[in-house]
C-alpha cells in the first residue's frame, strides 16, 4: 500500500510563483507528463503498488483542482490538448481521472464545452470511461453535440474503436435519443468525410440493433458500399452476418464487391483477411481463393490512404490465427506467403509510405509497415505449428545418409 496520501502542499510554492495563466497551465502539463516514479515522490508518496498509481494520480489532481479554484483559475479557457483547444476538464477526462472530473464539474467547469475543433472537441469525446461519461451527462453534456466532422460522441467512439464508451449509449437508450445517434453514424459514413481513426483502420464497428427492438437498423447496401469506397469494412460478427435481404448477408455483399473490383486496395485486403478470421463461415475455400485472386489484381498508380493501417489488426490476426488447429494454420501460412510476395511488389512500386502501420498505443508514431508486420505474423505462426526454417525442403532419411557414407568409405 502507498505510504500515506499525496500532499499537495509540496507544490504550493510552485503554484504561487506561477502567476500567469500560461505558467500554471505549463506546470499542469508537466505534472501530467511525469511518470509515476517522478510524480508521486513530489507529493510525498515514496512507496506504492502498481494498482494504486491511477488512483493516486486522481487524488493529486483532485486536490490541485481545489487549489486552483482558490486561486481563481479560469476553468473553461482552452489551453490543453492538440492545438491547445481543450479545457482542463477535457484533459482530466482524457486521462481518465473520475474524481478530478467530478470536482471540476462541482466547481463550475462547463460539461458541454464544444469548440468544434477536430478530434476530441467535447468533454464526452475525451473519455472512454462510462463513469466519467455518466458524470458529464448528469451535469448537462449534450450527447448530440458534434465536432467539426459532424460526428456525435457515439459516432466518434465507434470510429475510434472505443467499444466501452460506445456501448454506454446502448445501455442508456431510455434517456438518450438513440435513433438520432444511429442516424448520425450513418450520415457520417455516407458523407465520405468520416473514416476510422488509426486505432481501427481499416476496420470499423457498426452497431446492430437486436430484432424486435424499439430502434431501426441503419445497415443497408449503400452504407456498406460507402465503407468499401472509404477503404474500410464492418468488423463485428453481428454486422457481418446481418441480412440485407434477398438471402444476402453483409459478408456476402462484401465478397461480391471484392470479386467485381478491377484493382486491389491493400487496406481492404488486410481488412478482408481479418474478417475471415472473425467468422468461421468466412473461412471457406472460396474465401481463400477470392483473397488470393484479389491481391493479384493490379494496384492503382497512386494510393490515396487517409489513415495508416492499425497495428492492432495484425495483433488480432496473430492471436486469432494461433488459436486455430495446426492443420488450418498451414493454410493461412500459404495465404500469408502470397500476401507477402505481393506486398513486396507493391512497396517496390510505391515505397513505404502508403503501407505504414501505426501502433495507436505507442507514445511515438514511427510504427512499421505492412511487409514487416506480415513477416512477423508468418514467423510467429510458423513457430506455433513447429514449422522450421527448412520447411518445404527435401530431406534424405538418416538411414540413407549412413549408407552413402559407407559406400564412400568402400570406394576409398
Amino acid at each position: 500500500m502507498a505510504n500515506g496520501v499525496p500532499r499537495v502542499d509540496n507544490i504550493k510554492s510552485q503554484m504561487a510563483r506561477a502567476k500567469e495563466f500560461t505558467e500554471i497551465r505549463d506546470l499542469l502539463v508537466e505534472l501530467l507528463r511525469l511518470p509515476a516514479s517522478r510524480l508521486l515522490p513530489i507529493f510525498g508518496i515514496t512507496q506504492w503498488n502498481p494498482t494504486e498509481v491511477h488512483g493516486l494520480k486522481d487524488h493529486i489532481f483532485f486536490d490541485l483542482g481545489v487549489e486552483l479554484a482558490r486561486g481563481g483559475w479560469r476553468w473553461d479557457v482552452p489551453a490543453f490538448g492538440e492545438g491547445r483547444r481543450d479545457t482542463l476538464l477535457m484533459e482530466m477526462a482524457r486521462h481518465g481521472l473520475p474524481k478530478s472530473v467530478a470536482r471540476l464539474l462541482e466547481l463550475g467547469a462547463e460539461a458541454d464545452y464544444n469548440n468544434q475543433g477536430y478530434g476530441a472537441s467535447t468533454p464526452l469525446m475525451c473519455t472512454r470511461d462510462p463513469e466519467i461519461m455518466k458524470k458529464l451527462l448528469y451535469y448537462g453534456a449534450n450527447p448530440l453535440a458534434s465536432n467539426a466532422l459532424g460526428q456525435t460522441d457515439f459516432t466518434y467512439k465507434l470510429l475510434k474503436g472505443w467499444t466501452n464508451g460506445a456501448r454506454f449509449y446502448l445501455y442508456n437508450t431510455e434517456k438518450i435519443p438513440f435513433q438520432s445517434l444511429l442516424a448520425n453514424f450513418k450520415d457520417c459514413v455516407l458523407s465520405h468525410f468520416s473514416v476510422p481513426y488509426e486505432p481501427m483502420y481499416p476496420l470499423c464497428l457498426v452497431p446492430v440493433i437486436p430484432k424486435n427492438g424499439p430502434y431501426q437498423n441503419i445497415i443497408d447496401k449503400a452504407l456498406i458500399d460507402h465503407m468499401l469506397q472509404g477503404h474500410y469494412l464492418p468488423f463485428s460478427s453481428k454486422a457481418l452476418r446481418y441480412s440485407l435481404g434477398e438471402n444476402l448477408t453483409v459478408w456476402q455483399h462484401v465478397k461480391l464487391r471484392i470479386r467485381e473490383s478491377k484493382t486491389v486496395v491493400p487496406a481492404l485486403a488486410v481488412g478482408y483477411m481479418a474478417c475471415m478470421v472473425k467468422l468461421e463461415e468466412a473461412r471457406t475455400p472460396d474465401d481463400f481463393s477470392l483473397l488470393e485472386s484479389y491481391i493479384e489484381k493490379p494496384i492503382p498508380r497512386e494510393i490515396v490512404q487517409r489513415e495508416s493501417l492499425s497495428k492492432s489488426i495484425f495483433v488480432y490476426l496473430l492471436f486469432a490465427l494461433s488459436s486455430l488447429p495446426s492443420i488450418q494454420i498451414l493454410r493461412w501460412l500459404a495465404l500469408i506467403s502470397k500476401f507477402l510476395r505481393k506486398a513486396g511488389e507493391w512497396m517496390n512500386l510505391l515505397g513505404d509510405e502508403p503501407f505504414k502501420v501505426v501502433n495507436s498505443l505507442a507514445a511515438d508514431s514511427r510504427g512499421s509497415h505492412m511487409l514487416q508486420e506480415l513477416v512477423t505474423l508468418q514467423a510467429l505462426l510458423a513457430m506455433r505449428v513447429n514449422v522450421t526454417d527448412s520447411f518445404g525442403e527435401f530431406h534424405i532419411p538418416e538411414e540413407f545418409t549412413t549408407l552413402f557414407a559407407m559406400n564412400d568409405s568402400m570406394d576409398r
